[in-house]
């Protein structure tokens, strides 16, 4: 963390001694629908107590938030419409995990095996991004933003799991709770021959938003996008 602050500060620094124009940006998001949750849910199936992620395939239902803060850079300056920007984000995704199979033990009996629990990453990323906007020289005008990202598999996934057996001398409730690491669930996959077909968090970016100068080189912005899900976002920039 001490490494990144040193880093924007550096930035910062040569952002103010510079005679081109360039744009700071504070900003906040509202997120859910994972673009990744296919790969997660077919992938990131490890073995928990109780319950046979083969049989029963775990779904996911992603929500979060995200917040970070960018520099970008206009060459043609403050009516220029073109502009390339980094940022440094840090995303909060979450998602609710359910699971159900019914199957039959060694003696014939019926049961059936429900899971329910969490899933939570918290990645660092750090993003790259084009934007056009249009008709700049307007005090209100839409822009158009394309970028990519990329940060640590990290987090954590909590299982609870119900088991109720159905036998002839009535019924037979079990409970199990387990977590582990996204790290663990790994390399439980590689001790099964298995692989997660990446080794990183990837973030895709494509968003439309209005922006509006407020007072001089001052603004709001806000968005709808794509970022490895649907995105609601806000924030405030300043030029100089």
């Amino acid at each position: 963390m001490r490494k990144i602050f040193l880093m924007l500060l550096m930035l910062s620094s040569l952002l103010l001694f510079s005679s081109s124009d360039f744009e700071v940006t504070f900003h906040a998001s509202y997120w859910s629908a994972d673009l990744f949750a296919p790969l997660i849910e077919e992938n990131l199936t490890p073995d928990f107590e109780g319950y046979d992620a083969e049989k029963g395939n775990f779904n996911l239902n992603f929500y979060g938030s995200n917040f970070g803060i960018g520099f970008r850079y206009y060459p043609k300056g403050k009516n220029g419409s073109f502009s390339i920007g980094i940022s440094y984000e840090r995303n909060s995704f979450k998602a609710d995990l359910t699971g159900t199979y019914e199957d039959y033990d060694d003696d014939g009996y019926r049961f059936v095996s429900e899971a329910t629990g969490y899933l939570e990453a918290f990645p660092h990323s750090f993003n790259f991004s084009i934007r056009w906007d249009i008709f700049p020289e307007s005090r209100f005008h839409p822009y158009f933003d394309i970028g990519f990202g990329f940060g640590k598999i990290d987090g954590l996934i909590k299982v609870n799991v119900t088991t109720t057996h159905y036998t002839d001398h009535g019924t037979i409730i079990d409970n199990d709770s387990e977590e582990m690491t996204f790290q663990e669930a790994l390399d439980d996959l590689e001790e099964e021959g298995e692989s997660f077909p990446i080794s990183f968090f990837p973030i895709l970016h494509i968003s439309l938003g209005v922006k509006g100068e407020l007072f001089d080189n001052f603004y709001l912005l806000g968005e709808i996008a794509l970022y490895d899900g649907l995105i609601f976002r806000g924030g405030i920039a300043y030029r100089f």
